[in-house]
């Protein structure tokens, strides 16, 4: 039920982590579980309880909404497809479900993607930028989207190198720089510390 935003600048280290979450990367120290499972020593049982979007992915130009959506549900083997219909519904794409891919919108097509990796109804979430290069209003709906996923008990993971993008929707942040973790905790806690030492440093260059 968390959100948790994993933010840091570009080269951080962000998307190797989450390669390596994602059972795509093999660790070359420490570990990671999910769900209570190594991420290397049982990946495909981690991959049945993630749905993991990775930054810039593409679509299928050339297919409708549902004919995407039935595709990866194949895929997946999802026994119904009436899981289809749920997550067209959840989406809010259902009234544009016989439309062209490479016709919809930069947001339309990040709800396209959420809308994939939920047909296997995965525990986890693993979001790579999920709000890059996205209008104001795409992000507006993509936030809301994100908060219905966590009120229907998804957690979710998801990075960002802008702090404010997502930050009002997550429950904790941590913050990664050059390959370490800064800091990492509740949001409101690790607001305070913030603004704690920001008070301390203008103390600090007070005359």
């Amino acid at each position: 039920g968390e959100i948790f935003g994993f933010i840091g600048p570009n080269g951080a280290g962000k998307t190797t982590t989450i390669r390596v979450m994602a059972t795509l990367l093999e660790p070359m120290a420490g570990r990671v579980e999910i769900d209570g499972v190594d991420v290397t020593i049982d990946p495909a049982a981690v991959r049945r309880s993630i749905g993991y979007m990775p930054d810039h992915a593409g679509v299928y130009d050339r297919i409708t909404v549902r004919e995407y959506l039935e595709f990866f549900a194949d895929a997946f083997r999802v026994p119904s497809l009436e899981v289809v219909d749920a997550v067209l519904e959840l989406t809010d794409l259902g009234k544009i479900q016989d439309r062209i891919v490479a016709t919809m919108s930069k947001g339309m097509k990040q709800r396209l993607q959420l809308g994939r990796i939920l047909l296997h109804d995965p525990k986890v979430l693993i979001l790579d930028e999920p709000a890059s290069d996205l209008d104001p209003r795409a992000r507006i709906e993509i936030r809301d989207l994100l908060l219905e996923l966590r009120s229907l008990g998804k957690t979710i993971f998801l990075s960002s190198h802008i702090l404010t993008e997502l930050s009002d929707v997550c429950t904790s942040i941590g913050i990664l720089e050059k390959g370490r973790l800064v800091v990492a905790g509740p949001i409101g806690e690790i607001a305070a510390r913030l603004e704690a030492l920001r008070a301390a440093q203008a103390h600090g260059h007070a005359p």
